[in-house]
């Protein structure tokens, strides 16, 4: 918890050995923060450099709605808040110093001058200067102008790196202001809302920077005061001590009846775990997330009522002993401790029937007392000594749960069980307890995407298929069509970023279609003889993806078999995620050639990684050619001053460095991306050792992004510009580098919008840059649909996909 107290403390004072303080406490809460706020300043900067008028109309149309406010009202207004800003800047420190919190003074300080100090570096930018000189001075409602947007950056900085240890309703206040000192600059100073948007966003970035840097200074609960706050709520206890456990239950009690298990929550360990429910609410529809207990207080009472409705109902839970509060407000849980292993970590052999019968029979009683457990993997269920199979972790459990809520424990549990042990006996044994229509409904609910990690891991280890053979089973016993899965996904993160991609196409691109009268001017006047050139580039891309095929793959595969591969996956890349309908293509064409599967997804590794490395050399190396030539010079000075790039660049490094800090950032890195490297590399050392396919590899990857630019620099030909051949190349590396990254199919969107900004910006007519575009985009793109259909139909039929 925070080192302020919080909640409603009881009556009884904490002794001095039941807190103890840590300096620094960080969670994934402080690192979505500074994402937001960094993502408020890069939305801001782009907005101020590329929509000046668009800011110019907004502060216009704002002033417009704003002189209908009765100036009178204002000044009143102004005044209040004036008062009360005062007395917060005298008072507030006045109050630290007395209660010593002298780190917490000196954190505020530091806070009000470097939210200053980077909204002052901000707006060293060229558009964002322009857009806060959007109106001139003086033609506000009032004759002053309070706050400045200096202020306002500075108070947001203080608030986000200070405001922790406050309770909620206090943070809400804070904020509150904030947004109240906002509007009064935009009332009083007819500043731009993007000037105010900016400084909200600098100055809480700055402050999320510095807790993420410093940490929270927190007082965390002790063994001791754990002990007093359970002898006060009746529970006779001899000993407490640490759990050491990697699970929410952080501490292990000694009671005359035997081991109590002891969760404590606290505020930082509730808005992490309100962090992860609210993403799963929105993220997944009827999945029982619709309803979030508001205060640590309310979930552990409803976390105990389910336990002890579940025992009453003869559920083998753990027996609630205590719940309790800390005289800081914190909740205290006490249940029995159950000596047994999880079914995860159990070896198969020891999955017996009579314990899979069990493990059904507690999912069973779970439903008449209509309790769903929302999260009911193999780990959650505890094999005691006595063979009995007990159900823990209830701290999600959702009383009054609806069939349709109950069917996903159902699900979860099938999903599960058949990854240990099959899903013939997963199904099995799920019959000895439940009826058929019970399983039959739980089929729709078999969604890979919303079932726990732990269960998406094992059935990802066991393989893809594993679903599909459940669904089958179950169809299979109970006698039921397979129906269609329920879509219970509101949303994808990558939908998200689809969506974002799309709008900053559209705005980049809607304003040059109003010219399209001199577009289609420009494409009447095209040179055809650079159009079979530029097919003839299009290509090459093809021949430069099959050597690479070939140089990264063990033994002989045909070239202009691997070429008609790719060629096909032209046809695939129009309904496929980027990037992952070329390489699941060349796995099963791989695996097709007799390849085992691991060795076609090593070659597959080496040559995206080789890709990756010959794309980004490439692209660092005409970006230093081009700037040593001086072919983009114009460009380069519309950048902002060099110690403003590196300023922001330094930024966002050091909010990546803060954020690898965090431990559970640190266990994705360890768990996931290090494996992935290390695979790509064990790929890359066998190919490494045979000179020809080396070269191969490295000069098919080289083809290919090479193929592309060239045939950018002959639709600008073929529209009769000379732009120097250096700058093309760097705009098209770009743009390949934005296609990867772009969520949309082929880059749709993205890469038309990044082509068309860099060609206007090397000065090319805006109508004409557009017609290069459609050229070289229905050359690389569109125009290879067709063939690349014909070959996927052709070589699915011989046999060769």
């Amino acid at each position: 918890m925070s080192a302020e107290p919080q909640g409603t403390p009881t009556a009884t004072a904490a002794p001095s050995s039941a807190y103890r303080r840590i300096p620094r406490r960080r969670s994934r809460g402080d690192a979505r923060s500074a994402w937001v706020f960094l993502a408020v300043v890069l939305v801001g900067l782009s907005f101020a450099t590329v929509a000046d008028e668009t800011m110019t109309g907004i502060s216009q149309d704002t002033q417009a709605g704003l002189a209908r406010v009765p100036q009178a009202m204002l000044l009143v207004f102004l005044l209040l808040v004036q008062v009360a800003y005062v007395a917060a800047l005298l008072v507030t420190p006045l109050v630290l110093a007395f209660r010593r919190s002298f780190a917490l003074i000196g954190r505020g300080a530091a806070a009000l001058f470097l939210g200053v100090v980077v909204f002052r570096l901000l707006e060293q930018i060229p558009g964002v200067r322009t857009s806060g000189a959007a109106l001139e001075p003086g033609q506000g409602r009032l004759a002053i102008a309070w706050p400045s947007t200096g202020a306002v950056a500075a108070c947001a900085a203080l608030a986000a790196a200070t405001t922790h240890g406050l309770s909620r309703r206090w943070q809400r206040a804070v904020w509150t202001f904030l947004g109240v000192l906002a509007v009064l600059r935009v009332l009083t100073a007819s500043s731009a809302p993007l000037d105010v948007v900016l400084a909200l966003g600098a100055g809480g970035l700055t402050g999320s920077c510095l807790v993420l840097a410093l940490g929270r200074p927190a007082a965390v609960l002790t063994a001791a005061g754990v002990r007093t706050a359970l002898t006060e709520s009746g529970l006779a206890v001899d000993d407490v001590s640490p759990a050491h456990l990697p699970s929410a239950w952080s501490f292990r009690a000694r009671t005359p009846d035997g081991l109590v298990d002891v969760k404590v929550l606290d505020e930082h360990d509730w808005s992490t775990a309100r962090l992860d429910q609210t993403y799963r609410r929105l993220r997944w529809r009827d999945v029982g997330d619709d309803a979030l207990a508001p205060t640590p207080a309310q979930a552990a009472t409803v976390e105990a009522m389910s336990g002890l409705l579940a025992a009453s109902r003869g559920v083998h839970v753990p027996a609630v002993r205590a719940v309790t509060q800390a005289p800081r407000g914190e909740s205290i849980l006490a249940v029995d401790h159950i000596h047994g292993r999880t079914l995860a970590s159990l070896d198969v052999d020891r999955l017996t029937d009579d314990v899979l019968h069990d493990a059904w029979s507690q999912v069973a009683l779970l439903r008449t007392a209509r309790i769903a457990h929302r999260h009911l993997d193999l780990s959650c269920l505890v094999l005691g000594p006595d063979r009995r199979v007990w159900v823990t972790a209830l701290d999600r459990a959702l009383p009054g749960a609806h069939d349709r809520i109950l069917a996903w424990d159902v699900a979860e549990l099938l999903a599960a069980m058949s990854a240990r042990v099959g899903p013939a006996r997963a199904v099995t044994a799920a019959r000895t307890a439940l009826p058929d229509e019970v399983l039959g409904a739980a089929l729709p609910r078999l969604v890979p995407s919303a079932l726990t990690a732990p269960t998406r891991a094992a059935l990802k280890a066991e393989g893809a298929d594993t679903i599909t053979a459940l669904s089958d089973e179950v169809c299979r016993v109970t006698g039921v069509e397979r129906p269609t899965l329920e879509d219970v996904t509101r949303f994808k993160p990558r939908t998200l970023v689809t969506a974002a991609a799309i709008a900053v196409a559209v705005y980049f691109l809607a304003p040059q279609l109003t010219d399209l009268p001199a577009t289609i001017h420009a494409l009447g006047g095209v040179h055809w003889a650079w159009v079979p050139a530029v097919v003839v580039a299009s290509a090459a891309t093809y021949v430069g993806a099959a050597l690479g095929l070939a140089g990264g793959t063990p033994g002989r595969i045909p070239v202009p078999e691997a070429a008609g591969v790719a060629l096909a996956s032209s046809f695939v890349a129009t309904f496929a995620p980027p990037g992952v309908g070329q390489v699941g293509l060349n796995i099963r064409y791989l695996q097709k050639r007799g390849l085992p599967t691991p060795v076609a997804v090593s070659a597959s590794a080496a040559k995206e990684t080789a890709v990756l490395v010959v794309h980004l050399s490439l692209l660092v190396a005409f970006a230093i050619l081009a700037g040593s030539t001086g072919v983009i010079a114009d460009e380069l000075g519309k950048l902002p001053p060099a110690g403003v790039v590196l300023a922001v660049v330094g930024s966002i490094l050091a909010l990546v460095g803060l954020t690898l800090a965090l431990p559970r950032v640190r266990a994705v890195i360890r768990d996931r991306v290090v494996p992935a490297l290390r695979a790509s590399t064990d790929a890359m050392r066998e190919v490494m050792s045979d000179p020809v396919k080396i070269t191969t590899l490295f000069l098919g990857v080289a083809l290919l992004p090479l193929g592309y630019a060239m045939c950018l620099y002959l639709s600008v030909r073929a529209l009769g510009e000379s732009t120097p051949v250096v700058a093309v190349v760097l705009v098209s590396l770009t743009a390949g580098t934005v296609a990867t990254a772009a969520p949309t199919p082929g880059g749709i969107g993205a890469v038309e919008a990044v082509l068309l900004a860099s060609l206007t910006g090397l000065g090319i007519p805006s109508a004409t840059a557009l017609a290069v575009v459609l050229l070289y985009r229905l050359a690389t793109f569109w125009l290879p649909i067709a063939p690349g259909a014909w070959a996927f139909r052709s070589l699915t039929a011989r046999g060769v996909l």
